[in-house]
């Protein structure tokens, strides 16, 4: 696997591969992603507030890759790929905050992970959405996604819905 890391950029913005010693941001962006956005995050056991500084450290290693999203200093979303094996991955815990949304900076989201998965030479990658999330759809499918199928589960919220899974062939 790469030890490259990748960044991308875009004016003012650009997209980067997190360090292990950059967990902290990755917590705060995430605690305020599932803050902001609860409808649409599926709990966890324990739930992510609860985690330790270590845990979040452990988040943000191999075999999971995190990128972070700012504009100049400031980081303004993250996203993520869990690799399940040497070919497959799992994209996931995407976020931008909202007033830096509609601005298409999901595609660099996209991009950074879709050219990390090439360089390392995985064949197949999954991603999901809330049922309800047409946005997110809407991005899947633009990125190149294809359904695959869906699976009942409890979010966040507290609420039961389907997530609605897709998956790409490299």
């Amino acid at each position: 696997m790469s030890e490259s890391v990748l960044a991308f950029q875009s004016g003012s913005f650009h997209i980067r591969q997190l360090t292990e010693s950059e967990s902290p941001l990755y917590k705060a962006m995430r605690i305020e992603s599932i803050q902001t956005e609860p409808t649409l995050f599926r709990q966890s056991t324990p739930p992510e507030i609860e985690l330790s500084d270590r845990d979040w450290a452990e988040r943000i290693r191999y075999p999971r890759i995190v990128f972070g999203l700012f504009e100049n200093e400031k980081m303004i979303g993250i996203t993520s790929m869990l690799l399940l094996n040497k070919e497959e991955a799992y994209f996931g815990r995407s976020f931008i905050q909202p007033q830096y949304r509609k601005l298409g900076l999901s595609s660099l989201l996209y991009k950074i992970r879709m050219v990390w998965a090439i360089e390392n030479q995985l064949r197949k990658l999954t991603i999901s959405h809330r049922e309800i999330n047409m946005i997110s759809k809407a991005a899947i499918r633009k990125a190149g996604f294809h359904y695959s199928h869906k699976e009942l589960v409890q979010w966040l919220d507290g609420t039961s819905g389907y997530s609605m899974y897709y998956s790409l062939l490299l």
